[in-house]
């Protein structure tokens, strides 16, 4: 809206009216608590237990006393950046050594041009 009211030097309600914008959006203001103690717990619980993903972090809270649901705390979770990273599976060191080399186009052509019958059920007419 500010972008509105600048370039076309109009009125907050005659903005929000041409953007079919609620004035009453426009002006909201959130009242919802910011959590900021369980949020500073829940940082140092994390950064003791670096591999407790949000479910065991919640478990340790609730002991300690804290009453807080399991959305709201994945919510915080995900906010402050605690989300444990999703890791590739390990692969077997036998799989590296099956791994065939891969074709590349040149290679694909060449043996192309050197037989005429590959892929093929009877041979190419010259």
């Amino acid at each position: 809206m500010t972008y509105l009211r600048a370039t076309y030097q109009v009125s907050e309600r005659r903005a929000c009216r041409a953007a079919h914008f609620w004035r009453s959006s426009l002006r909201y203001a959130s009242v919802r608590d910011p959590l900021t103690a369980l949020r500073q717990r829940m940082r140092e619980l994390a950064q003791t237990r670096v591999r407790f993903g949000y479910r065991r972090l919640l478990v340790l809270l609730r002991r300690e006393g804290w009453e807080v649901g399991k959305e709201r705390f994945y919510r915080v979770y995900i906010e402050e950046g605690l989300a444990l990273r999703r890791k590739r599976p390990w692969r077997h060191a036998t799989a590296v050594h099956r791994e065939q080399p891969r074709w590349t186009l040149q290679k694909r052509q060449l043996i192309d041009i050197s037989k005429p019958t590959i892929n093929r059920r009877r041979p190419r007419p010259v």
